[in-house]
């Protein structure tokens, strides 16, 4: 058997290959965006920390096919050893990509996974692996051994935080309007951009439906009619 990966989405670039597990699910160190999809009925879950829904987790919601592929992905990975993971995934790459976004859902849920796709980044020195993580204990625990092509940004929100200023990790943050991430002295991406060769820290503006009452639903209200929230040069769009 293969894994699934995917190629670009609304956001990304078709040239850039994705990979993904099920939102919560395979996520140990999430907090404040910790939501999940059961896994046959697609009902939402919200963590007891979730201060905003994770937009994967609503898509797993509603889209089946999705939510399926992402669970056959996580079962298939789970039920190997290191090395048999590593040959998996990429014996599973798709051909001729140069970018991999690992995790568009999901993260890093156990340190032989973790280094499995190190591994692969390793033996793969043309392609360039990136994405967000709140597994910080092993971007920290492994950081000498993490080659230039193995690019992930510290997800703020999360169980681990801590360790993001302890080793001055450059760091992504959701926030809830545009004004808030230029108090915060944060740029926005727009498109993974700050993620595959920034240096700094920056923001990512909050995306999808949010739990009834919440902050986050109020903001959403506001972000929604935006379409995104945000043009390219950073501006608010007119509705």
């Amino acid at each position: 058997m293969k894994l699934k990966f995917g190629q670009g989405n609304a956001k990304l670039s078709s040239s850039i290959a994705t990979f993904s597990l099920p939102a919560g699910h395979s996520c140990p160190f999430a907090k404040e965006c910790h939501s999940k999809a059961d896994k046959f009925t697609g009902k939402i879950i919200d963590g007891a920390h979730c201060r905003f829904r994770c937009f994967a987790a609503t898509q797993e919601s509603y889209l089946t096919q999705l939510r399926i592929a992402r669970w056959k992905n996580f079962e298939a990975v789970r039920s190997l050893n290191q090395d048999q993971t590593t040959r998996l995934i990429e014996a599973s790459l798709p051909a001729y990509t140069s970018h991999v976004r690992v995790h568009v859902s999901g993260d890093f849920f156990s340190e032989r996974y973790f280094l499995s796709w190190l591994q692969v980044a390793k033996r793969n020195p043309a392609v360039t692996f990136y994405g967000y993580t709140k597994a910080t204990p092993f971007l920290t625990e492994f950081k000498r051994r993490l080659p230039t092509n193995f690019r992930f940004t510290a997800s703020r929100g999360g169980t681990c935080d801590h360790l993001i200023d302890e080793h001055k990790l450059k760091s992504a943050e959701v926030v809830f309007s545009i004004d808030d991430a230029k108090r915060k002295g944060l740029e926005i991406d727009h498109d993974d951009s700050h993620a595959i060769t920034g240096k700094a820290s920056f923001a990512l503006l909050l995306h999808s439906t949010q739990p009834a009452g919440s902050l986050a639903a109020e903001a959403w209200k506001i972000i929604k009619p935006t379409i995104g929230g945000y043009k390219k040069d950073g501006n608010p769009k007119r509705t």
